[in-house]
């Protein structure tokens, strides 16, 4: 199978009738190469950014002709650009998830977890890192860190631990996680629907991937760590640590029992009608959007005693900046701006096909928001579900793990491993960017040989 961009995907990216002189492509590329680059210095909030750029890019494009006027009612061009579907996955996925974690649902499994390590450093690592990575194949990474962070950093007091190998394995580990499921991290949602992947066949696949990479990692954080994360071999010290973790209370933070097992059954729906939206009925003609708006929904029906303040909890700021992200992808696709970095990306990847791409792609999510690479590339490889499906698949994939593992690079290259600077940062502990790059830096390199081999396997099965 080529390892080439296909003529007819290139051909494609661009759909006004003629195009646009060499000197406006430029403006454009400049103005996109502006916006990465502000992203990346965090100068400027994102949601502000974007957006203040779909503006100027709407106007220019405007004044240079790029959009058809027509008299009479019409849609206007910017709406059409907007990819919907992830704004309505976003908003929905977001009320749900925040509803349920209030019936204590999430920290009754995590205290369980706690319990079931029996205070030993490198088993409570392994079921933190695990309870991590699951908790992130179904709930946004920031939530999840979040969940787990604070525990983690509870445990280790009382158990006298060093908190910080435990929560930067686990920053990392939410970009594990979230290689699980088609709803496991933004640029999941963007690729899988560019390229039409079901969320089934989306677990089916990297699965495999995820449970070595898992495996793998947790002996790169034994050997990285040392002795802070040891097993314990004294018996007196076992002891000590088993009756401490023993105090922990599951149930304190569960008010409503009727709550607590609506929100299991509620959760437990919503991972099926994901997983198999398409075998349903009802379901199968619409978008995976109306599972999670309609799981949003009945649970505000249920459980929501203010649903003003329910909405509240929906992260407009990411909804926005999606809006602004999508307008400018818009445009620069009219502008031919896509064309050209997919032209170039062929000459990169032309002899390192999906493997070439992954690390390209891994390494520019390091220093940036991934969310807009991946919206950018599936914009470039799936202009028309015609060009979509004539991709290889391997090459979506190719995206989806650099988008993911390119964020344990940096602490900045993820939200998750943020997260997990700022609760350190919180709790008087800190860790500077250089010595996060030598930790993060190996997992990551690991987890992209890894991920390097799985594409070729995925090259001849797919």
């Amino acid at each position: 199978m080529s390892a080439t961009i296909p003529a007819n995907i290139l051909a494609s990216i661009t759909h006004i009738s003629a195009a646009p002189p060499r000197y406006q492509v430029w403006v454009f590329a400049a103005i996109l190469a502006a916006v990465l680059i502000l992203l990346a210095t965090e100068k400027i909030h994102k949601t502000v950014l974007v957006l203040l750029a779909g503006l100027f890019c709407l106007f220019l494009a405007d004044f240079w002709g790029y959009f058809p006027h027509s008299p009479g009612h019409h849609l206007p061009v910017y709406i059409a650009m907007i990819e919907w579907e992830v704004i309505g996955i976003v908003i929905g996925a977001t009320i749900f998830v925040e509803i349920a974690a209030r019936s204590g649902v999430f920290t009754w499994v995590s205290v369980k977890m706690l319990k079931v390590s029996r205070g030993d450093p490198f088993r409570l690592l392994i079921l933190l890192s695990v309870l991590t990575a699951v908790f992130s194949a179904f709930l946004d990474n920031i939530t999840s860190m979040i969940i787990v962070g604070s525990l983690t950093v509870v445990a280790c007091r009382r158990l006298e631990l060093d908190p910080r190998p435990f929560l930067i394995t686990e920053g990392i580990m939410t970009n594990v996680g979230g290689l699980l499921t088609l709803i496991s991290s933004i640029p999941n949602i963007i690729v899988g629907k560019a390229a039409d992947i079901s969320y089934l066949k989306f677990v089916l696949v990297a699965t495999p991937y995820t449970i070595v990479a898992i495996a793998m990692s947790m002996f790169i954080a034994r050997w990285l760590f040392g002795a802070a994360v040891q097993p314990i071999t004294n018996k007196p010290a076992k002891e000590h640590n088993l009756a401490l973790v023993l105090a922990f209370d599951e149930w304190e933070t569960v008010r409503d029992r009727r709550f607590f097992y609506t929100s299991i059954v509620a959760v437990v729906l919503v991972i099926l009608g994901f997983a198999f939206k398409a075998q349903i009925p009802i379901l199968r003609d619409f978008g995976i959007e109306v599972v999670a708006m309609g799981a949003a929904v009945v649970m505000m029906l249920l459980h929501a005693k203010d649903v003003e303040r329910d909405l509240e909890d929906v992260e407009w700021s990411l909804v926005f900046f999606f809006v602004g992200l999508f307008v400018v992808i818009g445009v620069m696709e009219k502008a031919g701006v896509l064309l050209k970095i997919g032209k170039l990306l062929e000459m990169l990847t032309d002899s390192t096909g999906a493997v070439g791409l992954m690390w390209f792609t891994a390494l520019f999510s390091a220093v940036t928001d991934n969310i807009p690479l991946a919206a950018m590339l599936a914009k470039i490889f799936g202009p028309t579900p015609e060009a979509a499906a004539a991709l290889q698949p391997e090459r979506w994939w190719a995206v989806v793990f650099g988008a993911n593992l390119g964020g344990n690079i940096t602490p900045i290259g993820s939200a998750s491993t943020v997260v997990a600077c700022t609760i350190l940062k919180k709790n008087g502990l800190k860790i500077g960017f250089l010595e996060f790059v030598k930790i993060g830096g190996v997992f990551a390199l690991a987890q992209l040989i890894l991920a390097s081999g799985y594409l070729l396997i995925l090259q001849a099965i797919l």
